[in-house]
């Protein structure tokens, strides 16, 4: 009996590991500031309907059959890096990882390297600096890329339109305010809320892009 019994046991065992997860989307760091993040600073309504803008237009990317490309514009060398780690990061721990994140703007800044490991992202600068959101591949770089005009453009400073392809009337709009000068608390409050906001859109896409 006590054979059978040990057959039995190592079947479970492998149908069990049949059906366990093969690895964290995200770092179990990361996961626990995300929460915390989405419980303390809500995103107030009036801010939803602008983020919802950018889910929509990729909702039309989609319908058109196009790669979604999601373009943040910045140019204090700050919010676009941080918010492209953020959405990244987001996005993967939604399973979502065909739609792709850019930044365009001034090289990241000193702050971004700090801002990033203290989330629970591994910082690194093998080959230019990264942050790693997972150990299976999952690592945010960056470089700055020029604008794209099949990308979904958001502004992230109002002051850095100029960086855009060319004029779009259609670009979503945040209005972060610059960190120049900035004291550490305002710049504290600034991460909070971009990340906020960028946890808000990736939680809107899973919801509303049939993921």
């Amino acid at each position: 009996m006590k054979p059978l019994f040990n057959v039995f046991l190592a079947g479970l065992l492998v149908v069990g590991s049949a059906f366990a997860p093969v690895a964290d989307s995200i770092y179990p760091e990361l996961v626990q500031s995300f929460k915390q993040i989405k419980k303390s600073n809500p995103v107030s309504y009036e801010r939803q309907e602008v983020l919802t803008g950018i889910q929509q237009m990729g909702i039309v990317a989609k319908g058109q059959k196009k790669p979604v490309l999601i373009e943040l514009i910045s140019n204090d060398g700050f919010s676009a890096p941080f918010a492209k780690a953020v959405l990244k990061a987001a996005l993967s721990n939604n399973g979502i990882n065909d739609v792709k994140v850019f930044a365009v703007g001034a090289a990241p800044s000193e702050k971004l390297a700090p801002a990033l490991t203290k989330l629970g992202f591994k910082v690194g600068t093998d080959g230019g600096l990264n942050a790693k959101y997972n150990d299976q591949g999952g690592s945010v770089t960056f470089e700055s890329s020029a604008s794209n005009p099949q990308a979904v453009h958001v502004l992230l400073n109002e002051d850095a339109s100029s960086l855009l392809s060319s004029p779009d009337k259609f670009a979503v709009k945040l209005k972060y305010p610059g960190l120049t000068g900035a004291t550490d608390e305002q710049i504290q409050q600034q991460e909070k809320l971009i990340a906020a906001e960028m946890i808000f859109v990736a939680n809107k896409i899973k919801d509303n892009w049939n993921y």
